[in-house]
């Protein structure tokens, strides 16, 4: 394990907390953070979607396979999960947290929960908190359903009106 991942596990134990409850605001808040509508799809069809997704961004992209990096970064993942606000739980969901082996800097999350960060992001951070910075970001995309509701809103209402008038 690199030395700035030795660094980043002293320090900022509680930042991921701190970032979750930023990233999709608190009771204190002004803005009170809600998931898009509509969504058409179902929280089991973001898992499903999500590890679909998932096996073909693990048969396309070098992942690290480096077990300590691996545990590090679920170690992470898994601190962020616990602290989920009750209003954005879902049961069904299954996180995991992959590194890819790429030198950009760069992190996505698929609905469902599969998440994948660079080894760039990590090369580039300086501090735990800003690895679980990125982390809780992308994870609030999961939490919000963001994937499946942008794809509700992309497909073309007319062309569904013309499917239920053809049947």
């Amino acid at each position: 394990m690199s030395s700035a991942m030795s660094t980043f596990r002293h320090h900022g134990r509680l930042l991921p907390i701190l970032l979750l409850t930023v990233a999709l605001g608190s009771a204190s808040a002004q803005t009170h953070i809600v998931a898009p509508t509509p969504n058409k799809y179902s929280p089991a069809d973001d898992v499903k979607l999500g590890q679909e997704a998932a096996q073909q961004v693990q048969k396309e992209l070098p992942l690290l396979n480096d077990p300590s990096v691996e545990e590090y970064l679920a170690g992470i993942g898994q601190r962020l999960v616990r602290v989920i606000p009750g209003e954005y739980q879902h049961p069904e969901f299954r996180y995991t947290f992959r590194v890819v082996n790429q030198k950009e800097i760069n992190a996505f999350a698929l609905p469902g929960g599969p998440m994948f960060v660079n080894r760039g992001m990590f090369d580039a951070a300086t501090s735990e908190a800003e690895v679980a910075g990125v982390m809780a970001h992308e994870l609030s995309h999961v939490l919000l359903r963001h994937g499946t509701a942008n794809a509700t809103k992309a497909q073309n209402p007319w062309l569904q009106l013309g499917q239920v008038a053809g049947a």
